[in-house]
């Protein structure tokens, strides 16, 4: 097969890809939700078959979290799917795609609707069922053509990005070691098909303050109100946001008490931390390091922190510019004007940069509204970005990777 017949192999199958995101995506798989995510992993095993590959499936711990009464609990996750073919050829490329979604079994969002030939409306569809077939019809196309022989490619499917990759990060971490490049099939940033470039770190903190019960009313004063100590905390970290340029601080949930006659003993904090740079993180780290130490001299006071950061910043090193500047020439070719801008988001790109190997995200389908009950994907952007990463597979295949320096 010719790479132009490869282009109209896709063309033709657009249904197939629109029919296989919709069966997707009528599968729950909330992060979670360890039947639904089974299911999916059934699904993409099944339809990975016809490309004669091996593959394994590996499980991960399970996520340790705190609770609203701080004790830890332990969730279940999903395992990890790895596809891998030819791992000896010269040049290896690694695939990064997820198959849990953020909407749980018992969300109302639940049924698939298209609408006309140009829209799909349903739970994932864009994020990132529709990722899915294309990364899968991508490599059919790929692997009929001659230049297939020169190019290693592994996909990984995991089942918890949508929590910040938990479990599987240092499967990826390892595996990301053993490529050139990496490519991951999350959506695109907006209706016109925009990657994401630079992505900020994310970090997630459970503080836990422990006081001292007592009756509101019989023995107020022997009581200390975590609650109220708690305040004083958020306060303290709140004012952090605007210290340094791009760090923001996110107060997302508290919890402390039970009965409005009980001096609460325990109160429960979480926060999310996105940054620009890495200095940053260790910045952040720092200051709630300290504010922790400071209550090591408040009599009758504990104060815990638990967590860190998950996602170190993506940002744009030369070798990585130059990577995106092959996938913006690709783009060209098929008259695609790529482009690309900085993220608040992450994704298992941020994990990827990490380790070093530079990479391409947000190579899925054209849609918005993802996480939310309006999320929709544009149907033609299956073939589309199915066609632009075939190219790109075989530019690879026929030039290498280098630094570009």
């Amino acid at each position: 097969m010719s790479l132009q017949s490869s282009m109209k192999f896709l063309e033709q199958n657009q249904q197939q890809m629109l029919d296989l995101t919709i069966k997707l995506a009528e599968i729950n798989s909330g992060s979670f939700h360890i039947a639904g995510l089974k299911a999916v992993a059934e699904v993409m095993r099944q339809e990975m078959a016809v490309l004669n590959c091996e593959h394994i499936t590996m499980p991960v711990a399970p996520l340790q979290l705190i609770n609203q009464s701080g004790e830890t609990v332990e969730y279940a996750l999903g395992d990890v799917v790895r596809f891998w073919k030819r791992p000896d050829a010269p040049i290896q490329v690694l695939i990064l795609g997820h198959m849990d979604t953020v909407y749980s079994p018992d969300h109302k969002f639940k049924h698939i609707t298209q609408l006309g030939s140009d829209l799909l409306h349903g739970p994932g569809v864009t994020d990132m069922k529709g990722g899915l077939a294309i990364l899968l019809w991508a490599l059919k196309a790929f692997e009929q053509l001659p230049q297939a022989k020169n190019l290693g490619w592994e996909v990984l499917l995991n089942s918890d990005e949508e929590i910040g990759s938990p479990g599987s990060a240092e499967i990826i971490a390892f595996r990301a070691k053993q490529h050139r490049v990496g490519f991951v099939f999350e959506p695109a940033m907006d209706e016109s098909g925009t990657l994401a470039g630079e992505r900020k770190g994310s970090g997630t903190f459970t503080l836990v303050m422990r006081g001292k019960a007592a009756h509101a009313g019989r023995n107020f004063n022997e009581g200390r109100n975590a609650v109220c100590k708690m305040a004083e905390v958020i306060t303290t970290i709140n004012a952090l946001n605007g210290k340094r340029s791009g760090v923001t601080i996110n107060i997302g949930f508290v919890h402390g008490g039970e009965a409005v006659n009980v001096v609460p003993d325990c109160c429960v904090c979480r926060l999310n931390v996105r940054v620009p740079h890495m200095d940053d993180a260790t910045w952040m780290q720092e200051e709630l390091n300290a504010i922790v130490r400071a209550f090591k001299s408040v009599p009758d006071y504990k104060l815990e922190l638990h967590g860190g950061f998950h996602r170190y910043p993506k940002e744009l090193d030369p070798t990585t510019q130059h990577l995106y500047s092959i996938v913006k020439n690709v783009g060209k070719n098929l008259d695609l004007n790529i482009t690309w801008e900085p993220s608040g988001g992450c994704s298992d790109g941020n994990n990827l940069a990490a380790v070093g190997l530079p990479n391409v995200d947000t190579l899925g389908v054209r849609g918005g509204k993802i996480h939310s009950e309006q999320e929709f994907m544009i149907i033609p952007s299956l073939v589309e970005r199915a066609q632009l990463f075939t190219n790109i597979l075989v530019y690879l295949s026929e030039n290498g990777f280098t630094n570009g320096t």
